[in-house]
């Protein structure tokens, strides 16, 4: 989806006893618009901007996207305007000189994109790297550049994070008879109201900084920047190792390399191809691509000799390699749960021929060069524009007998380290646990009849939301502890943290709350959507597997909560779960299941003894042994 910058909520229906999860909803655009007077003149300044470009690449642009042999591999992530601290990057990993010329030999350059936005140097970043780019290949050496999601928004005319700064690196490009033109224009539409026409030309330079229309022309199709940017691609692979922005989602399994790259290219200049043409014949504004999608799909509605051309403009709009389930944008192999996940980036590498990637896109929590999926993907943004992102620039350098990443600060050479996760409330897994087991607790709510009751503890300065199931002959907090432990076991991440401790002399279990939480009635209530980050299906299905294995019968719409900005799902309250029943539950058909390979693997491992070991301190005999014919079932019964 080209319109994938802006997500938009949705009220879409999820019925947890039904199963009925509603789709995420489609990412929308979101953009400012002109009147008729303003298009004219603004069309008639800035013709060259909107030039139709070729629907799909020319024979000679094909690029190599594969590399082997190669010596060297420097790798920098997210840049964002952060010119000084590239130079510094370069230099430091010995590929500049003070002169800002190449001394990198054969060694490859790679910038996973998202060079522009946010920051104040954008369009000196992409002077530099387009000058290296000619430099370092009259040498034997190379530079890539894939294109972030950011890259694709600035050719979509999504200009919200272009700052002053850049825009007044354009400023001197920009004729005053184009800003003089546009204001006449500008002032006929808006002077009636208006106080006096300082005020209108206050608001003209507000909406349209100086540069605004020189920058318009350098990222068009056929600009200096523009026509760059098509002919990038959005993945490489280079001796075994993939580059990429934001992530490789399931559809690069479906692939092949060439096939997603010239793809990507075809699609977008496409969709600027039709878009110009359908700006000349009225249907968008010629000089804003302010509500494209909507301005389009309401001519729809109308048109008539234009129908192929806008229908088709309207498929590129939604283009699955484009949008946030593409490599632009893909973050679930970085925030969605590991179990889900590794099939798909195992899928995607074998596709590419690769054994990891690298990737930029989310800074990682710690500002560090980070690692998941035992080194499978290599987390590289570090936040290196570090006024915004409070970061520390950093370069990855594969050399032949080391990787390592080149830190600007008094540690040169770092070593990756495995991502430290942070569950809630800042801190890891691990940390939330200990405080939920020896942190001073304030019960914040009556006890006598509770079933649970609300705590406040305390984690240094963070306070910690969590509950507390007094131990009773409901057997509830037994329960809790069982379901927390075999969620740990089999990886299924559903659970929140929850531990045994005593609180005034009660035995019992604390389980966090997530700070953020709304649970599956709340959400229905607030008609809220789901953002799309992490898809709700799996984890439904994980939900339903969970609660087949333990036979949990107490499943509502209360107990079910979200969290993480609603991309995770999580499940409590098991006081009706682990019957001894050893069938199903009758109904259900564990064909419609689809189990993760690791969570099969995870499930299959489990015998008698392991699980007596694991639950016996909550759990009967009887219900183990209930727990296990489910177990065997489900595991002959549920897809591969």
């Amino acid at each position: 989806m080209i319109r994938a910058s802006v997500k938009t909520k949705s009220s879409s229906t999820v019925v947890v006893a039904d199963a009925a999860f509603g789709a995420p909803p489609r990412p929308q655009g979101l953009r400012r618009s002109w009147r008729r007077r303003v298009r004219q003149v603004a069309a008639a300044a800035l013709a060259v901007t909107f030039v139709a470009c070729a629907a799909a690449p020319p024979a000679g642009a094909q690029q190599r996207w594969r590399f082997s042999d190669v010596p060297r591999v420097v790798v920098v992530g997210d840049v964002h305007g952060a010119y000084s601290a590239l130079v510094e990057l370069l230099q430091a990993t010995d590929l500049v000189d003070s002169n800002l010329e190449w001394t990198g030999g054969t060694t490859h350059l790679v910038s996973l994109g998202d060079l522009i936005d946010r920051g104040p140097d954008s369009r000196k970043v992409l002077d530099l790297l387009m000058k290296l780019q000619s430099a370092a290949q009259a040498r034997g050496g190379q530079v890539h550049v894939v294109l972030g999601n950011h890259e694709l928004m600035n050719l979509i005319g999504d200009w919200r994070y272009v700052t002053p700064a850049d825009f007044a690196a354009f400023a001197a490009d920009e004729t005053p008879e184009m800003r003089a033109e546009a204001f006449s224009a500008f002032r006929a539409e808006h002077q009636e109201g208006a106080a006096d026409d300082a005020a209108v030309r206050a608001s003209f330079d507000a909406t349209y900084p100086p540069g605004y229309f020189a920058r318009a022309a350098a990222f068009a199709p056929t600009g200096r920047y523009g026509a760059w940017l098509l002919d990038r691609p959005a993945v490489i692979v280079i001796d075994g190792t993939a580059y990429v922005h934001g992530g490789l989602p399931p559809m690069v399994a479906a692939t092949t390399l060439d096939a997603l790259n010239i793809r990507t290219q075809h699609d977008i200049a496409h969709y600027l191809q039709l878009r110009a043409e359908l700006a000349k014949a009225g249907v968008l504004p010629a000089e804003t691509m302010a509500h494209d999608y909507a301005a389009a799909a309401t001519a729809l509605k109308t048109a008539t000799d234009l129908k192929p051309a806008i229908e088709e403009f309207l498929r590129l709009a939604d283009a699955p390699e484009l949008g946030v389930d593409g490599p632009l944008w893909y973050r679930g192999s970085v925030y969605c749960r590991p179990i889900v996940e590794q099939p798909k980036l195992t899928a995607a590498l074998t596709a590419l021929g690769a054994d990891r990637v690298v990737v930029g896109h989310t800074p990682t929590e710690n500002r560090r060069v980070d690692s998941l999926y035992d080194g499978k993907l290599i987390m590289l943004d570090t936040g290196m524009l570090a006024d915004y992102y409070k970061g520390h620039p950093a370069a990855l350098v594969i050399d032949p007998d080391a990787t390592y990443v080149q830190y600007l600060a008094a540690v040169q050479h770092e070593s990756i380290e495995p991502d430290p996760r942070l569950e809630a409330y800042g801190l890891t897994r691990a940390a939330l646990l200990d405080a939920l087991e020896h942190g001073d607790t304030t019960i914040d709510g009556p006890r006598k009849g509770s079933s649970a009751w609300p705590l406040t503890i305390a984690a240094g300065t963070r306070q910690i939301k969590a509950v507390f199931y007094p131990s009773r002959r409901d057997d509830a907090a037994n329960r809790e502890l069982a379901a927390s432990a075999l969620d740990e076991a089999l990886g299924t991440e559903l659970v929140p943290p929850t531990v045994a401790r005593t609180l005034d002399g009660t035995t019992g279990a604390v389980q966090l709350r997530y700070a953020d939480g709304l649970s599956e009635s709340e959400r229905l209530e607030r008609g809220v959507g789901f953002p799309g980050t992490c898809p709700i299906g799996p984890q439904v299905d994980l939900m339903h597997f969970f609660d087949v294995l333990t036979l949990n019968r107490g499943r509502t719409a209360d107990n079910v909560l979200y969290h993480h900005g609603l991309a995770r799902l999580s499940v409590f309250d098991f006081a009706d779960a682990f019957g001894t029943e050893r069938r199903l539950p009758t109904g259900f058909d564990p064909g419609t299941l689809e189990l993760p390979p690791a969570l099969r693997k995870n499930l299959a491992s489990l015998d008698a003894a392991e699980l007596e070991e694991l639950l016996g301190r909550w759990l009967g005999k009887s219900q183990i042994l209930g727990l296990l014919a489910r177990r065997d079932e489900l595991l002959h019964g549920t897809r591969r």
